[in-house]
């Protein structure tokens, strides 16, 4: 099964944070959420995911970001297939960084 959902740079999403109230899913472990994140992030760290997700609520878009974003594929893959709305944010905290300096 092909799981489709969109995927936006750091750039649109700074965008999106200055324009909307947007809820971010960082699935970095805890020790690099508390090093580096989004200001006001949701941390859901990926060896937590399957017992926690379900905690999420299904109306609510769930911008996902991880350290370099090979984990939010992980994560978007399986939220998607539970039936969330999941935006995959590439690059992840990396790019982030490196676009605020």
């Amino acid at each position: 099964m092909d799981l489709m959902y969109p995927s936006i740079t750091v750039g649109e999403l700074a965008n999106r944070l200055q324009n909307e109230a947007i809820t971010i899913l960082d699935v970095q472990e805890k020790e690099d959420f508390e090093k580096n994140h989004i200001e006001g992030a949701l941390n859901l760290p990926i060896g937590e995911f399957v017992s926690e997700a379900e905690k999420l609520q299904k109306d609510q878009t769930y911008y996902v970001i991880s350290k370099a974003g090979v984990r939010t594929l992980r994560a978007c893959d399986y939220l998607a297939s539970l039936g969330y709305d999941v935006v995959n944010i590439q690059g992840g905290m990396n790019a982030w960084q490196s676009m605020n300096g």
